[in-house]
């Protein structure tokens, strides 16, 4: 059996391997295999680079633009100047803010300076030109001005003193009635329900017992919180602090006006008001100096 099945094989199946070997060994090293063979690589190579060619300008891959800073432009302005980026401008949001003219440009996303692909959207809050309205608080539990004037400090509004009446029954800074562009407001009037607008300065009448004067000093050039300090060591209170636009973080900006003027003199317990902006004024000595 094993001698028939090796005579099957030298005589049958080799001799058909051999020439099925030495058919296709004439085929692979032919003209026509190899041109057929170049075709098909080529036409592969070429699918291939278009189809990453087209993913390429199809996802912007690997290319990113800079978003300039827009803020403090105005909308025209900055639409403009980000659609000459290849960028498209969206206003989301209008806020009023104290000092700025309306449709400025406040915040921005993305953010300035970051790097986003070509045709993106710039998202946009501006200025507004109408303040919103905020209802006054009550009297009612805290006749203090000075801590009455840190809750309207929260709503936007300001404050000033409009006259001191000499009052020995009551404590010193105690609110009798404050007036809006002379329109006189009580307690009453507030129980009713009193609407400004946000930015407004609200003057107070308020009683005094006498007391020490003392001469205003020159905060101009210095840091908002040595000047807060200072102001606090000579037994006065901060008034209204007013930032310009430049302002990002308080702790860190200059002092660059005040009221009352320096050398004028004011009784112990009377307010400062502040203006800030966040770099040092101009004249004002270098740190360290």
């Amino acid at each position: 059996m094993t001698e028939r099945l090796i005579q099957w094989w030298n005589e049958q199946v080799l001799p058909r391997l051999k020439t099925y070997w030495l058919e296709l060994r004439l085929f692979l090293t032919s003209l026509f295999f190899w041109k057929s063979f170049s075709a098909m690589v080529g036409a592969a190579l070429l699918l291939t680079s278009l189809i990453f060619f087209w993913m390429k300008c199809y996802t912007n891959h690997g290319q990113s633009v800079q978003v300039q800073d827009y803020t403090n432009m105005t909308v025209k302005e900055a639409t403009a100047k980000a659609r000459n980026r290849s960028f498209r401008v969206e206003v989301i949001d209008s806020i009023w803010r104290d000092g700025i003219e309306p449709n400025i440009v406040l915040e921005q996303t993305p953010n300035p300076f970051s790097r986003v692909k070509e045709k993106r959207t710039i998202y946009l809050t501006v200025s507004k030109n109408t303040a919103e309205e905020v209802t006054l608080p009550t009297l009612v539990g805290n006749y203090d001005y000075f801590q009455y004037q840190k809750k309207l400090a929260n709503k936007g509004v300001y404050t000033s003193i409009r006259e001191r009446i000499f009052d020995n029954k009551q404590a010193e800074n105690t609110i009798l009635y404050f007036f809006y562009k002379d329109e006189k407001i009580t307690e009453t009037s507030l129980k009713s329900g009193v609407r400004i607008p946000k930015g407004s300065t609200l003057e107070f009448v308020i009683t005094e017992r006498g007391g020490e004067l003392v001469e205003v000093p020159d905060f101009t050039c210095k840091q908002l919180t040595a000047a807060e300090f200072l102001i606090a060591t000579l037994d006065l209170n901060i008034g209204n602090i007013k930032s310009d636009v430049t302002v990002t973080d308080q702790t860190s900006a200059y002092v660059y006006n005040q009221k009352p003027e320096p050398g004028q003199t004011i009784r112990v317990g009377e307010q400062v008001d502040l203006y800030i902006t966040q770099d040092p004024p101009l004249g004002c000595p270098e740190e360290g100096q």
